[in-house]
Parts: structure tokens; sequence; C-alpha cells
């Protein structure tokens, strides 16, 4: 989504627009030079000493309005009015998603894979235009796709993923997470998105600190819940509410993987703050603030005119 057309790169130098207004006329009010001298002295005296040159002659008339013009547009040029720059350089988006797939056994021979694989390829697909990578996990975490503009890559691994992709068992949800954290600081993520997709195998207090941790470094935790339709046998059962307690501690919520709808609301748009940084905004707009300044020259040199005459 691109921004507005026009903007004000340093608005608050607005603020002297009033204050400009209001010197105008103050030292309109005090223009006449011999205002004083009129209060104490005679007039015929008074006239004798200004022909002399002893006091100001009254300066009526529009120097204090062109010095007050002149002030209006220099506050309306450092204000930084903008157009949008249609060369500008386009800016790499830094709103990353990490997609955390667990492999373990139990989700894989579970019978609510093909539903997890389904879920994340929507996922996919509704935020294709943001960097995505993908960590797959059991006992131990693998970075199957480090983030990227092309989603198609992610895409692919997802579908050929399967329980023998895994050369360990266990599930260390944990280990996945500190590994999404190294790479979006590797990437320079400003505000990512990491996705869970599991049956909450694993999850616990270690795998919910480092959700919070990551949360207050901007990340936001979500987490797609994969249900045991046959369970396996020796498996430890699914736990929901142990993934929903980590997505929560992460700042994000849980939905199921078969609710392809609930999908599409897992992860409300953020603002790239990376983007959005007053110094990188600068750089999408062409600054118009120079000119307009400039323009204060005119009334000045009128006014230095006037004054030598």
């Amino acid at each position: 989504m691109t921004g507005p057309e026009f903007i004000l790169l340093r608005p608050l130098w607005l603020i002297g627009l009033p204050l400009a207004l209001v010197a105008g006329l103050l030292i309109a009010r005090r223009a006449d030079g011999m205002a004083a001298w009129r209060a104490v002295t005679d007039a015929d005296l008074l006239e004798a000493m200004r022909g002399r040159g002893w006091v100001s002659a009254p300066r009526a008339g529009a120097d204090p309005w062109l010095m007050a013009l002149a002030l209006v547009l220099l506050f309306s040029g450092l204000a930084g009015p903008a157009s949008r720059d249609r060369n500008a350089p386009i800016l790499r988006n830094t709103n990353t998603l990490m997609i955390l797939l667990d492999l373990s056994p139990s989700v894989t021979e579970g019978g609510g894979f093909d539903d997890a694989q389904a879920a994340l390829a929507r996922l996919v697909d509704l935020k294709g235009d943001r960097p995505t990578g993908l960590i797959v996990y059991a006992g131990e975490s693998f970075v199957a796709s480090i983030p990227a503009e092309d989603s198609g890559v992610v895409r692919g691994l997802i579908a050929v993923a399967d329980g023998g992709t895994m050369p360990v068992g266990g599930s260390r949800p944990d280990r996945a997470l500190t590994m999404a954290q190294r790479a979006l600081q590797d990437a320079g993520a400003v505000a990512p998105d990491v996705v869970f997709v599991s049956d909450g195998g694993g999850m616990g207090p270690e795998a919910a600190d480092i959700a919070r941790q990551m949360k207050a470094e901007g990340s936001r935790i979500s987490a797609i819940f994969v249900a045991q339709h046959t369970p396996p046998y020796g498996m430890p059962a699914a736990d929901p509410e142990a993934l929903s307690a980590v997505a929560e501690a992460g700042g994000g919520r849980m939905v199921e993987a078969t609710a392809l709808t609930a999908i599409g609301t897992l992860l409300p748009d953020r603002r790239d703050t990376g983007r959005d940084a007053p110094d990188l905004r600068a750089l999408q707009y062409r600054d118009l603030g120079p000119w307009l300044a400039t323009l204060a020259l005119f009334p000045m040199a009128l006014l230095f005119r006037w004054r030598r005459t």
C-alpha cells in the first residue's frame, strides 16, 4: 500500500506560522519611531529634530507585513512539504514471516498433517508479499529456507515435507524459537511474525519465556494447531492449551489448521516500522521545502530596498 501523494516531512515547523503573523502585527503597531518623542516633545521641536536626523521618521507601510510574509514562507519551507517521488528506490519489506513447522512423529503420523500443509499453503498465499522463511524442527531445528521475497520456495518445501524429513525424533519448540530469533535478527526484520504449526508437543515454560522475549523485541508469535485424528501409539497427546499459551505469551493467538477461514485473520496487518521511519520515508518523497523557503528572499529584498531609501 502506497503512502499519500503529499506530506509534511517536518510538520512541527508550522508552529512558526502564527508566531510570524503576531510578530508582523506587533512591529506594525510600533512602526512609528517618533511615538515616544511625540508624547513629551513640542511638535515644532520634534519636526526640527526629525529634520536633523536625530529621531527616526515614521515607518508606516508594508515593512512589517513583508517581514511576516518572509517568515511565513521560511517556516512553510522548513515544514518540508513534499510530493511522492515516482523514481524513489523501492525499500525492502522488513515485515518478515517465519514459519516453524513441527515435523515430530506425533504431528506427521497423527492424521492431521495434510490439514497443516493446506493451512500453511493458504497462509503463504495470503502473505506472499512478505519475505518468508521456514524452520523445521523435531528434537533438533533446521533452517529450511531463510526469509526470501519468493514465497514459492517455502510453498514447495512445505508440500514435500513429511515424517522422514527430520533425522531425529522428539519435539523441542524452544530450540526452534531460538533459531528463529537469530534468523530474524540476521535478516534485519523490524516487525516480524513467527507462526508455529504444531500439535503443542514439547511446549512449556522455556518456549513461553523465549516468546515473551521475542515479543519485547518486536516479534509476534502465533500458532496453527494440528489436531491428532488418529493419535500414533506411544506418542504424546496433542496439547492445544500449551500451544495457545505460547502464542499468548508472544502477543499472538492460535487457530486450528482445519479452520481455513480463520487462517486469513491470524496475522492482522502491522505497520512496517522500518519503512515508516522518518529517514527512510523521506527517501520516497521529493522535498519542496527549499524552493518554498527560497521565495522568502523576495519580500526580504523589498524590505531591504525600502530600508535603504
